[in-house]
């Protein structure tokens, strides 16, 4: 037998005698990697060491921070309201008409949420029904189903007849607790402007949601903002 062959075999003996004292913990494994032998002394050494083991643990921690802080600053600074109005037509209407009917609605509505004032907002999921903008249509349709499974705040409607229509195909038992109430010549007054862009489409209606038999029905904010909608309603039915 070659002293290559003897020499190779004695070597192999050596490997597995050192494995299986590594496995029984009679001896330390060996460190081939020489970042991790190196023992910092200096405070740039450290940070060196410290970049170099953890460098994206700190790059995501700082992202997820970030975007943490943007959420809680958003939801600071949002304006708290009492209830939501969904606004779904087949018509455009212009941003401006939108505020005035927060100002109209609020002549009717109550501090729900006990901070001391009476504020309304406005969704306005409309759009323009035209066979070239079947995108913007179903963008429109996808947002207001949006609000309707997820928002407890967003009870009140105001809709045309296409609208109207959409929203009570929604259910079969129908979607509105009340038959829609065309709206009078005051809100019209109120909320219309001079301009053509200024006009709303006409034959408005409102009502508010049937939230029985639905994902709502057990929500206590949605059971108060529907007390609170219906009395609307009847208060805008007296005009």
């Amino acid at each position: 037998m070659s002293n290559k062959i003897i020499e190779e075999q004695r070597r192999a003996r050596e490997e597995e005698i050192k494995l299986k004292q590594m496995r029984q913990g009679l001896i330390e494994p060996e460190v081939k990697d020489e970042a991790a032998v190196i023992i910092p002394k200096t405070p740039k050494e450290k940070l060196q060491n410290y970049w170099y083991h953890f460098k994206w643990h700190t790059i995501g921690a700082v992202l997820l921070t970030a975007v943490l802080a943007v959420m809680v600053t958003q939801c600071l600074s949002r304006e708290k309201y009492d209830f939501i109005t969904i606004v779904y037509t087949h018509s455009p209407i212009e941003s401006g008409r939108i505020e005035k009917m927060e100002e109209y609605l609020e002549q009717y509505a109550e501090d729900i949420d006990g901070d001391g004032k009476v504020k309304v907002e406005v969704v306005d999921c409309s759009f323009i029904d035209t066979n070239t903008n079947s995108q913007t249509n179903q963008a429109a349709m996808a947002k207001i189903q949006a609000m309707i499974a997820a928002e407890p705040k967003a009870v009140l409607y105001i809709v045309d007849k296409k609208g109207m229509n959409d929203l009570n195909a929604l259910n079969e038992k129908g979607f509105f607790d009340a038959e829609p109430l065309l709206l009078g010549e005051d809100f019209y007054e109120f909320c219309e402007g001079e301009t053509e862009l200024e006009k709303l489409p006409e034959e408005l209606k409102i009502s508010y949601r049937r939230i029985n038999d639905t994902l709502m029905e057990k929500d206590e904010t949605a059971n108060k903002v529907y007390k609170v909608c219906k009395k609307i309603y009847d208060e805008i039915a007296k005009k």
